[in-house]
């Protein structure tokens, strides 16, 4: 495992294996719609916590980020909780979430909807 320091420590390491099987579920019952969206979504958190993300203009302004690919009936496909920017700076976030959350249906004809944070790929 990696110290909390190093370049790859998982801020979420306990939750893992529950966020793993979480992801598998929802990928294994999912009726894929021909219609896919890409956004964000914001877990409501008071409390204290370094994955904790403050956005002013937004209806909930702190909480959990949560990356979310969903189908047309708003169903969460898969999702990545967002666990704050690396030590090194990332260059197109955007473009880099929507390449994870659609590898599995690349290719395979679905219409996708992205707002505006998102570049055009």
């Amino acid at each position: 495992m990696e110290e909390k320091g190093d370049k790859d420590f998982d801020k979420l390491y306990k939750l893992r294996p529950l966020i793993t099987h979480l992801s598998e579920k929802f990928l294994s019952v999912l009726r894929l719609s021909k219609h896919q969206a890409v956004d964000e979504s914001m877990v409501k958190f008071k409390g204290r916590s370094s994955l904790k993300q403050y956005m002013p203009k937004k209806p909930i302004k702190r909480g959990y980020k949560i990356w979310m690919r969903c189908n047309e009936n708003g169903f969460a496909s898969q999702f990545q909780i967002y666990t704050g920017k690396p030590s090194d700076v990332e260059k197109n976030l955007g473009e880099r979430v929507v390449r994870d959350l659609t590898q599995p249906i690349y290719g395979k004809n679905h219409i996708l909807y992205i707002d505006n944070f998102f570049p055009v790929i």
